[in-house]
């Protein structure tokens, strides 16, 4: 699998920064491209795993609110790259600063409006009354760098929004593989108890026939254990200390016949079994998908939000690159994972 590409943020320690700090001016291009890069990481979160055997237990009504509380994470990802490729536009736009501001209020400012006219609002996190604060603050600011910077509160609830979000689906995740234990041994448990109960017979007619064989071959204190072992085979030995080879030979024929019945029971159920076991993987794979997915996003989310924090304070932020080494480091650990 491809290593989950993140947002980088580099500060400069180089003489000269307080004068690159006072003009504050940064090329938005590597800000642009990462949008991109982005949206197709929340292709890949948004990608639904494919079923297979245990499809038909997804009807379960935690799967329903399992899935209810991933749309808005998929969502809110492609709502990230909308805004920043907003955010490059406007710098694009050749307006002057403080129109820019205003621009970036106002396309903040539609998002608001439709996530109340969809029902949607808890996705920013914030309550209408803080929403509004931030907005008003946002057009006052001389540059736009500024502007973006006074935005952050929005950008920082809606990440923290999303992360709750991913908490509960956690929640739910656990509570949903318990169900699906539960649900896939139910299916199978006359045939796992039959399966076990052959497989032991098995064993203990193997060993018995071994132990004849020894008999047979002048190992007579192996007899008492062979009565331990198999009560069925006293009706050969009517009396133990007075045992003959014709009477080990018949018990042994007896053995070795019950042997080829048990093969031939075993291997009617090796195809449910190998059924039951295919479901066991099936589950677990889905685990590992969705834990998958959730590092990814929670990794995304968190190295964009400093991304955009560093672009407001005029701190370059680099293109997005592969990261199988140090830059899982910076966010805590690798990240490569989903939403069902």
């Amino acid at each position: 699998m491809k290593t989950i590409i993140i947002f980088l943020s580099l500060m400069f320690f180089i003489t000269g920064c307080s004068i690159f700090q006072s003009q504050r001016k940064i090329d938005m291009s590597p800000f642009s491209d990462n949008a991109n890069t982005l949206f197709g990481e929340a292709a890949k979160i948004g990608r639904p795993f494919k079923w297979k055997r245990l499809k038909r237990y997804t009807k379960i009504p935690e799967f329903q609110e399992l899935t209810m509380e991933a749309i808005p994470i998929i969502r809110n990802l492609k709502g990230i790259v909308y805004y920043s490729n907003q955010v490059v536009a406007i710098n694009n736009s050749g307006l002057k600063e403080e129109q820019k501001n205003q621009q970036l209020a106002r396309y903040l400012r539609d998002v608001m409006q439709q996530s109340i006219k969809k029902g949607r609002l808890d996705s920013l996190g914030m309550d209408l009354q803080s929403l509004e604060k931030v907005l008003i603050e946002i057009p006052k600011q001389k540059t736009y760098l500024d502007g973006i910077a006074a935005a952050s509160p929005i950008i920082n609830s809606v990440v923290l929004a999303m992360q709750e979000r991913l908490d509960k689906i956690q929640v739910i995740l656990v509570d949903i593989l318990d169900i699906l234990d539960i649900m896939i041994d139910k299916e199978f448990t006359m045939t796992r108890i039959n399966y076990l109960s052959m497989k032991k017979l098995q064993a203990r007619s193997m060993r018995s026939v071994t132990m004849i064989y020894d008999a047979i071959m002048g190992a007579p204190a192996e007899r008492d254990s062979l009565f331990k072992l198999d009560r069925s085979l006293k009706k050969f030995f009517k009396d133990k200390e007075k045992v003959t080879i014709a009477q080990l030979t018949a018990a042994e024929n007896y053995l070795l016949d019950r042997l080829n019945r048990i093969d031939h029971m075993i291997s009617q159920m090796d195809d449910d079994i190998a059924e039951y076991h295919a479901k066991q993987d099936e589950k677990e794979d889905w685990r590992l998908n969705v834990d998958e997915k959730i590092k990814m996003a929670r990794n995304a989310m968190t190295v964009w939000a400093q991304s955009h924090r560093n672009l407001g304070a005029g701190i370059p932020v680099p293109p997005l690159i592969d990261v199988a080494g140090f830059a899982t480091d910076l966010v805590g650990g690798a990240a490569r994972t989903v939403i069902p």
